[in-house]
C-alpha cells in the first residue's frame, strides 16, 4: 500500500481492497461535522453486537478501527514479558510484534502451501510451553 496501488499490477500479499474514497460508492457529505466518537466505539452499534448473545451487555463489547487495533488490544491485554505464545504462520505482523515489544518468547508453527496450510496439532502442541498464554491462528 504504502508503494502504492498503481505501481502494484498483483497484490498478493493483502487481504484489504484499494483504498475508497467516499465519492467511489456515491456518497457526498458536505457537512458532515468530524469529532471524537465514545472511546468503546458507537453505543448503538455495541448494542447491537451485544445483542447476538443474551449473555453480553453493550458494556462488554468494544469496537476497534479495525483488526490491527484489535490485535494490539489483545496481547496488551494478556500478554506480559514472562509469557510465551505460540503463532502459527502465516499470521498477521501485529500478532508477531506486538507480543515481540513486550518481550514475550515466541515459537512458530509454518503452515504450508502444498499441504493444503492445514494445522498439524501435535506441532502445535509440541510448541507449547509451560508459560504458554497465547495460540494466535489466522486462516490465509
Amino acid at each position: 500500500e504504502e508503494y502504492g496501488y498503481d505501481r502494484i499490477r498483483y497484490n498478493l500479499s493483502e487481504s484489504s481492497i484499494a483504498d475508497q474514497k467516499l465519492s467511489d460508492i456515491g456518497l457526498s457529505l458536505p457537512d458532515l461535522t468530524l469529532f471524537y466518537g465514545e472511546h468503546r466505539g458507537d453505543k448503538d452499534l455495541r448494542a447491537l453486537v451485544a445483542a447476538q448473545d443474551a449473555g453480553i451487555s453493550p458494556d462488554d463489547v468494544l469496537v476497534t478501527a479495525g483488526a490491527a487495533g484489535a490485535l494490539f488490544i489483545i496481547s496488551t491485554s494478556l500478554l506480559s514479558a514472562s509469557d510465551h505464545l505460540v503463532v502459527i504462520r502465516p499470521n498477521y505482523a501485529t500478532n508477531i510484534e506486538t507480543p515481540r515489544a513486550i518481550g514475550c518468547a515466541i515459537s512458530f508453527v509454518d503452515l504450508a502451501f502444498d499441504e493444503g496450510f492445514a494445522i498439524d496439532v501435535e506441532r502445535v502442541r509440541a510448541a507449547m510451553r509451560p508459560n504458554t498464554r497465547l495460540i494466535s491462528v489466522t486462516c490465509p
